[in-house]
């Protein structure tokens, strides 16, 4: 073919384009680029505003998760701070109940304490008051007991001092007498000053256990105001998380419409007399691989959970046969190529995205000539999962339904992601 006529097929097709495909930012035709025969639609105005939405949303999402999270631990702390002035608190309750025990047993003490101060005292008095009137006696009048009718009337020297001896035993007795009780006065006074000491004490240290008391019960009020005010930052937050959720799936959503159209577009244009068979699921020619996943590129991850590639494959296959329903999310009554993908990997508690392109980033990359069984393959528009033996299951097209029967490289190959 010369190039006067390649030109001019160029020419239609361009023209072609520009009545078939989605408008895009940017470009003056259908948002398509011709290379050879491979057609490789470009992004439209609208889904580059919703992947920046998106994009935008989900870091904030990740930014507020994490807000929620430092709040909430400290929360946690601020409840085990709670926990644990509560505990003091206790301790300071059981402390003042056995301090008030004390106080009451030693003000029993002190009462008894005067009562035998008085009685002491009292003995003390009558026993002076006797001893003076013995002695008043003695030496007031003629009698016997007296010292100088005792050296007067005594029959020799002898009995002379016999009487003086008396006499002297009878003060030396009422002078013991007196300096015992004195000295029973004393010890009691001592006793009393002692438990005056004992109960100022007791006093002072339940002076001491109210303004702890005081302390630690204002020191709770103030926690627990803060443990409130995280309780409605994390309400807030999470709040502002689900709205943050909220954009990502309604984006998510305008960008899977996006793709979806581009998609069909590329369907189209790659629709033509030697072409009329496309069976839908992907763009791109066959045989492509992008060159971060071509065979040699050494890429092979591990095993990253306990399921097994073999085991997403076996689930998936039970849905063979099932309808394609655009945006659908029921294996059973009808799913989209994503959401084909994004519900087996939920059935093994996995989260994927929602939409074809973002599988590009999830899990871990795979050389072509790596590939296994489970591991995701990503295509212009499209997204399926490799089944083994050069074959991939999809929700390939509303026309086809989910199958398996299909090449893996029935399109060009934007990726291949190891999510286990």
């Amino acid at each position: 073919m010369n190039r006067k006529w390649t030109r001019a097929i160029c020419t239609v097709l361009t023209s072609a384009l520009v009545f078939t495909g989605p408008a895009v930012e940017g470009t003056t035709f259908s948002g398509y680029i011709n290379s050879g025969l491979e057609k490789v639609y470009a992004k439209t105005k609208k889904q580059k505003d919703a992947e920046k939405k998106k994009s935008q949303a989900e870091q904030d999402l990740k930014d507020k998760k994490n807000e929620i999270n430092g709040l909430k631990d400290q929360q946690q702390i601020t409840a085990d701070d709670i926990k644990n002035k509560s505990a003091k608190l206790d301790e300071i309750l059981a402390a003042q109940k056995k301090l008030q025990t004390d106080i009451t047993s030693k003000q029993a003490e002190i009462e008894q304490n005067q009562k035998d101060l008085a009685a002491a005292q009292e003995k003390q008095q009558e026993q002076y008051d006797a001893m003076k009137k013995r002695i008043q006696f003695m030496y007031e009048n003629s009698a016997e007991d007296n010292i100088w009718t005792a050296i007067i009337e005594s029959n020799g020297i002898t009995d002379m001092l016999n009487r003086i001896e008396y006499v002297s035993d009878v003060y030396d007795s009422d002078r013991a007498l007196m300096d015992s009780y004195q000295a029973a006065v004393e010890q009691v006074k001592e006793i009393g000053t002692k438990l005056d000491n004992d109960m100022n004490e007791l006093t002072a240290m339940q002076d001491d256990y109210e303004k702890q008391q005081a302390d630690v019960e204002a020191a709770i009020v103030a926690l627990e105001n803060q443990k409130e005010q995280y309780a409605s930052q994390i309400a807030q937050a999470q709040q502002q998380a689900e709205n943050y959720q909220n954009i990502i799936t309604a984006q998510g959503k305008i960008i899977q419409e996006q793709e979806a159209a581009a998609a069909a577009a590329a369907a189209r244009a790659n629709s033509s007399p030697s072409s009329s068979s496309y069976d839908g699921g992907g763009a791109g020619k066959g045989g492509s691989i992008a060159g971060d996943y071509a065979a040699g590129g050494g890429k092979n991850p591990g095993a990253s959970t306990g399921v097994s590639g073999s085991s997403v494959v076996s689930y998936a296959m039970q849905f063979v046969g099932n309808p394609y329903v655009w945006a659908g999310n029921s294996l059973t009554n009808g799913v989209d190529c994503s959401g084909f993908v994004h519900e087996v990997y939920a059935h093994f508690g996995i989260s994927t995205p929602r939409y074809s392109q973002a599988f590009k980033s999830v899990g871990q990359a795979v050389s072509f000539d790596n590939i296994q069984p489970g591991d995701v393959v990503v295509y212009p528009g499209h997204v399926a999962i490799y089944a083994g033996g050069g074959v991939i299951v999809e929700a390939q097209s509303t026309k086809a339904g989910i199958t398996a029967n299909r090449n893996v490289q029935c399109h060009t190959i934007l990726a291949i992601r190891r999510l286990v």
